[in-house]
């Protein structure tokens, strides 16, 4: 049975920080299980959104999830990592970690996924970049 996980990334400007959230859910939609992480220094959305799928796949595997598809609301970054667009140089080290992730845990899959459609995630991501701590 494959999981379905949203991930959203978000970002500060006047900070250069940004949080990332996650939420996994199996296939019946219920919740299985939900990260949020603050960033502290991140340059741009995209490098957000970019650490925030690198910190969902590397966590879910660590948990021992076998079959995860990990949505994004980033068309660019779904690109980047189906080899249908250029590796932008900043985000290259965050790529590569991904695109080692995917292949070690070859039934993983990145897609793109429509941000109306990810709006809790978006919201997690967000909020998460105000603060340092979450209690749950």
């Amino acid at each position: 049975m494959t999981l379905k996980c949203n991930t959203d990334g978000s970002w500060l400007k006047k900070t250069e920080s940004g949080g990332a959230g996650w939420v996994l859910r199996d296939h019946q939609g219920a919740l299985v299980w939900a990260g949020v992480r603050k960033l502290p220094v991140v340059r741009s959305v995209i490098e957000a959104e970019a650490e925030a799928i690198r910190w969902t796949i590397q966590t879910l595997a660590g948990f021992g999830y076998k079959k995860v598809t990990v949505e994004t609301d980033s068309l660019v970054l779904t690109r980047m990592l189906n080899g249908e667009e250029e590796v932008w140089p900043v985000l290259e080290s965050i790529m590569q970690d991904i695109s080692r992730s995917l292949v070690v845990n070859a039934d993983y899959e990145v897609v793109y996924f429509h941000m109306s459609d990810n709006k809790l995630t978006y919201r997690i991501a967000k909020e998460t970049s105000t603060f340092t701590v979450l209690y749950l």
